[in-house]
């Protein structure tokens, strides 16, 4: 599989931004975590496909996914401007 960088960065800052919220339960802004994990969903989406996305139980753990198998080599970042 392949993933342009512009998405792989999308997508690790969006998983990053959710982290940092914390569990949904306790965070301080419930609205701001939904807003985060649908535009962390549609990023993960727009990078794979929808088949892909759709066979984890959250967009949290399809971005963690992504992440960890670029970063192993399992998945191919390119840079579509090279």
């Amino acid at each position: 599989m392949q993933i342009t960088l512009e998405h792989f960065e999308r997508i690790d800052s969006l998983m990053a931004s959710l982290l940092r919220m914390g569990p949904f339960e306790t965070c301080s802004d419930p609205v701001g975590y939904i807003r985060t994990e649908n535009r962390l969903l549609d990023a993960c989406i727009d990078g794979t496909t929808y088949d892909y996305a759709s066979r984890y139980a959250s967009a949290l753990e399809c971005a963690a996914e992504i992440v960890a198998c670029a970063l192993i080599g399992k998945v191919d970042v390119v840079d579509e401007l090279a």
